[in-house]
């Protein structure tokens, strides 16, 4: 690791933890590189990444932007063989996790992203698979896709490990529920209010017209749904008064309380919170206003991303645990008012002008947030 810039969130000594087994030494550098590329810019574009490691390797900015296109260009960095020890890192010695499958697209590369995210504790989720396809190659083959991803996830997670899929209307198809039951995983999903849904003693009607008046969480066990009858644990529908229509959600997670099951869905959406982070040039990282015309090359890109989140979020974690939290507040609310991952980007950013009585308590913490990760991650957990 000689050849790599020292770096206070040792990125070089992360990766390598990470996929050592999996990746070339000089590939390890190569990407290591192209995260503290994106943890100095801030933007997940070629250039500004490029930037980035010139302004922190003491390069020409015209060599970072060339050694970041050459990373993001390396057939040797196969993003789909590094899901295995991703996974291993992110879910850890967990024995239960929350996925959220969702769809996000770039209209103007014509690229549509599948990506399967850890829910976690603090509002963020954490990228753990992703797949990226032409968005006009979608029309009959979305379903593979997605039943390949999920068959790639299956094999990268210990069978041991408890999964629960949460996903949106898009995702509401029988034979997708029958995939996830027969691979073991527990679903929430959500179906169209229209959808004819069968209760156990035989009573057929759309599925939201089961709702009773007061809109409350209702859930019908051993359901059949379309008209094709697909059997379905249970079928949960709520119309809360702050909700713009009815949830009619397909779970496997019959024996839970219906509004349990509501809430577990309302996790779903941190998913989209990170696309945002990741998509939005004025609030993110600003990938959806960078041109990218290769499908792998995005791939690889949110693999630098998804790194740096991590890294950023433990920062923002250890910026917490310190107290400098309270320094970014312009509130006196008692709760966290800004992600994990958005404070970290503030931390590192104030770094170099950071005075040692606040960098080295940082510095302190973050070791100690690293190695709670490592030791010990919750269902929710940090990442």
């Amino acid at each position: 690791m000689s050849s790599f810039v020292k770096n206070p969130l040792r990125v070089a000594e992360t990766i390598e933890k990470i996929f050592e087994d999996d990746l070339h030494a000089r590939r390890v550098v190569s990407l290591a590189n192209g995260v503290v590329g994106v943890l100095d810019a801030a933007v997940l574009s070629i250039h500004a990444i490029g930037r980035g490691y010139a302004h922190a390797t003491n390069h020409s900015e015209k060599h970072g932007v060339k050694q970041t296109d050459r990373m993001l260009g390396n057939a040797g960095i196969d993003v789909w063989s590094l899901f295995r020890p991703w996974a291993e890192f992110v879910v850890g010695e967990r024995m239960e996790i929350v996925l959220a499958l969702d769809w996000t697209e770039f209209d103007a590369d014509d690229h549509a992203t599948l990506a399967g995210y850890l829910i976690t504790s603090h509002g963020r989720a954490t990228p753990l698979i992703w797949m990226t396809v032409r968005k006009s190659t979608l029309e009959g083959k979305r379903n593979d896709y997605e039943y390949r991803l999920i068959e790639r996830l299956h094999e990268c997670i210990a069978a041991s490990v408890k999964i629960t899929v949460l996903a949106d209307r898009g995702f509401g198809d029988q034979k997708l529920y029958g995939l996830l039951q027969t691979l073991g995983w527990d679903f929430v999903i959500r179906f169209r209010g229209v959808i004819q849904v069968e209760s156990a003693d035989g009573e057929r009607k759309p599925a939201a017209k089961w709702l009773p008046p007061t809109g409350r969480a209702t859930m019908l066990r051993g359901a059949r749904v379309t008209r094709t009858r697909a059997e379905v644990p249970a079928v949960v529908v709520v119309h809360a008064p702050r909700m713009k229509e009815a949830w009619c959600l397909a779970t496997t997670l019959r024996e839970a309380k219906a509004a349990d099951i509501v809430k577990l869905y309302g996790r779903r959406f941190t998913i989209e919170e990170t696309f945002r982070d990741q998509k939005n040039l004025r609030f993110g990282l600003g990938l959806s206003a960078t041109h990218i015309g290769s499908t792998e090359r995005r791939d690889r890109l949110l693999l630098l991303a998804a790194i740096a989140q991590a890294l950023l979020t433990l920062l923002g974690a250890a910026g917490e645990a310190c107290g400098l939290d309270r320094l970014m507040k312009t509130n006196t609310a008692k709760k966290r008012t800004m992600s994990l991952l958005n404070q970290g980007i503030n931390l590192y950013a104030a770094i170099p002008m950071m005075g040692e009585d606040r960098l080295a308590p940082l510095m302190t913490a973050y070791d100690a947030v690293v190695r709670r990760h490592e030791i010990f991650r919750s269902v929710f957990g940090l990442i």
